[in-house]
């Protein structure tokens, strides 16, 4: 169990607006990131600050197996709190059968505030938005940034420690485990085929396992690189395997909807929208990766793209490939009014490649921030283009 004092500042900053408001708070993100142990923490600040006891309904946990239905999830709650404000928490809600009727019938009431986690993103943020219009809110739980991995696990920043992250991801419960390919790898392995197989084949019925582990290998193998769902499949074919493509975008959604991958879209620079091309796909965290991948010296390129996408998340922006004639923008930020033009490379070893990612910047006629990340030792700005460290953008992110 994840030590409840380490807390998770980002995520409660995302909750704090609605607490105590009727909206449903949907704590949603990938299976074992610390969704429950987030809830535990949130329970506890809760019952001081307002003196009501939560009903921590823990569905996991087989001494709540008789709350499996939406009518014995709503008899548990009147015989919680019959009358007054209450405070309903439900780990792992998509265990319920029913468990959407029986939100809506407690939100009716006006004075449950409820709080829900679950690890498929359709099943909860999907499915709630649509049949409670207006009454819920979605907040996702990231892996850890490097700088929280650094707490976590009582570390120095450092070249050892953010090698350790890169490799390794930022799985919360890692901290219990010593930092070593064999058992972080069998436990990380682990994680990975619970979430595809729960979350993936049991809930939409796929018999076709091979084929889902070929994509997700191939995923793995094309971080960064644009991949349309037609590539794939000719990709498939010359594998000797078969497959419309349908049936893969079926695939690509379902791996998204379990958080395992995150679909980055193309947007075009010039024209101002969304360009229905090869898109991107990233791992939501860099240890889910490797486990289904391994790693090779040719990976640190892919490596260090998904790093600096997976800190741009966890800091709120969101992202977006762009296409600006023909010349690639990694990542296009928006969060608020703000917009950020980043472009990630391991090192740039000559002209042409320092040309080509501070060029591309250039080539934009806007005055938005303009950042190239890299694992260069010696980092140098160019024509108002900041220039940061990979290891001080993942601590620090973009100020």
């Amino acid at each position: 169990m994840i030590n409840e004092a380490i807390q998770r500042p980002r995520v409660r900053t995302k909750i704090q607006p609605w607490i105590g408001s009727s909206l449903i708070k949907v704590i949603t993100g990938q299976r074992r990131v610390g969704k429950s142990s987030f809830l535990r923490s949130l329970a506890s600040e809760l019952e001081t600050s307002t003196g009501l006891v939560p009903l921590f309904v823990q569905c996991e946990l087989a001494e709540w197996g008789h709350v499996r239905t939406g009518e014995e999830l709503i008899a548990q709650a009147q015989a919680h709190s019959r009358q007054g404000k209450a405070i309903l928490m439900i780990d792992e809600v998509q265990e319920i059968e029913g468990f959407d009727k029986a939100l809506r019938s407690l939100v009716a009431e006006e004075r449950w505030d409820i709080y829900v986690t679950g690890s498929n993103a359709e099943l909860l943020s999907g499915e709630i938005a649509s049949r409670f219009a207006g009454r819920s809110i979605t907040i996702e739980v990231p892996p850890l940034g490097y700088d929280e991995f650094l707490v976590f696990h009582a570390l120095e920043d450092s070249e050892s420690s953010v090698g350790s992250f890169l490799r390794y991801g930022g799985l919360p419960f890692l901290r219990h485990l010593p930092l070593r390919d064999d058992t972080v790898f069998e436990y990380l392995g682990g994680v990975a085929q619970t979430a595809i197989l729960k979350d993936v084949v049991s809930r939409h019925t796929i018999r076709n396992h091979d084929l889902l582990s070929r994509l997700s290998l191939f995923l793995a193998d094309s971080v960064g690189s644009p991949v349309s769902a037609g590539s794939i499949a000719k990709f498939l074919k010359s594998q000797h395997v078969s497959v419309s493509v349908p049936t893969l975008l079926e695939y690509l959604r379902y791996l998204e909807q379990a958080y395992l991958v995150r679909r980055v879209k193309r947007h075009d620079l010039v024209g101002k929208r969304i360009l229905e091309v090869a898109e991107k796909h990233y791992f939501e965290d860099l240890g889910i990766r490797a486990a289904l991948r391994g790693s090779r010296p040719d990976d640190v390129g892919k490596i260090v793209e998904n790093a600096v996408h997976h800190r741009l998340i966890v800091d709120g922006w969101s992202v977006a490939t762009g296409d600006l004639d023909g010349r690639e923008v990694d990542f296009v930020c928006e969060r608020g009014p703000d917009r950020l033009y980043v472009q990630a490379a391991y090192v740039m070893s000559d002209s042409g490649t320092r040309e080509r990612e501070f060029g591309n910047l250039l080539a934009i006629a806007d005055n938005h921030p303009k950042l190239v990340v890299s694992m260069d030792p010696l980092v140098q700005d160019q024509r108002g283009i900041k220039h940061l460290g990979l290891r001080q953008f993942l601590r620090d992110g973009f100020r």
